[in-house]
């Protein structure tokens, strides 16, 4: 192959590998921001387990373990969140015994592990 055509094909299928590597990522933050489907959340009930949950929710994009004081009483429950975005995803990472962010959908869990609880973003109130 002379090295013109090479050259060609590389100037053609470097940007198209380009385009495809630095899109992965974009479509993974996209799938983690996902929010629940229209109507789901309004059909949780306390008392689901949390297999019921992911089958009406499925995966959340973040979960929250239970906070407790000092004094060993729960101060935040553990939860499941849905539609995190970067900067919900950050901060939960960073500061783990804080509660869930109030701009993503929640779901509260009780020590027996089922549903206590839910909330919608403070946006959509």
């Amino acid at each position: 192959m002379p090295s013109a055509t090479r050259l060609s094909l590389c100037v053609r299928t470097i940007p198209a590998l380009l385009a495809i590597v630095l899109s992965l990522p974009l479509a993974v933050v996209a799938q983690s921001c996902q929010t629940p489907e229209q109507g789901r959340f309004s059909q949780l009930r306390k008392g689901m387990q949390d297999w019921e949950v992911m089958t009406l929710l499925g995966k959340p994009s973040s979960k929250t373990p239970a906070v407790t004081g000092k004094d060993g009483k729960v101060v935040s429950p553990a939860s499941w969140n849905y539609g995190d975005n970067l900067s919900t995803l950050a901060s939960g990472t960073m500061f783990k015994d804080q509660p869930p962010p109030e701009n993503v959908w929640s779901v509260f869990f009780g020590p027996d592990g089922r549903v206590s609880g839910w909330r919608t973003p403070t946006w959509e109130k």
